[in-house]
């Protein structure tokens, strides 16, 4: 797949894919120049959404993606490193507690707003 395309499917600009090939982020093969996206390519980047979404820096998010790479090849290689599978699983640990704390002031945010939006309702005589 080609970058326009990608940029078109995941609704990013493709200079934002430029840049993250140019940080090392997520590298597409090329061929000729143009850069060709695998399918490979397109979880990597799903995953990528995923987590800025979450609030992942791109930094953390390289960190995350090389280390489960890393995993990935050591257990094809019989040879997990444990101080790099710890490391990984305390970062995804604090962030784990990051998000669910977000979650809860969503909710708590939510209750409020919803509060306020019937004592609206109320004061015009609408029902919902």
């Amino acid at each position: 797949m080609l970058i326009g395309d990608v940029a078109k499917e995941f609704h990013i600009p493709a200079d934002t894919l430029r840049y993250y090939d140019r940080i090392g982020l997520l590298s597409p093969r090329r061929q000729e120049g143009v850069r060709r996206y695998s399918q490979a390519d397109l979880h990597k980047l799903a995953a990528i959404i995923k987590m800025k979404k979450l609030m992942f820096s791109l930094e953390e998010i390289k960190s995350i993606l090389d280390a489960d790479a890393r995993i990935e090849q050591q257990l094809r290689e019989k040879g997990l490193d444990r101080s790099a599978v710890m490391a990984l699983s305390t970062q995804i640990d604090a962030k784990l507690k990051a998000v669910a704390a977000l979650q809860q002031n969503l909710e708590e945010v939510k209750t409020e707003l919803t509060t306020l939006a019937d004592k609206i309702h109320s004061a015009l005589g609408e029902e919902k």
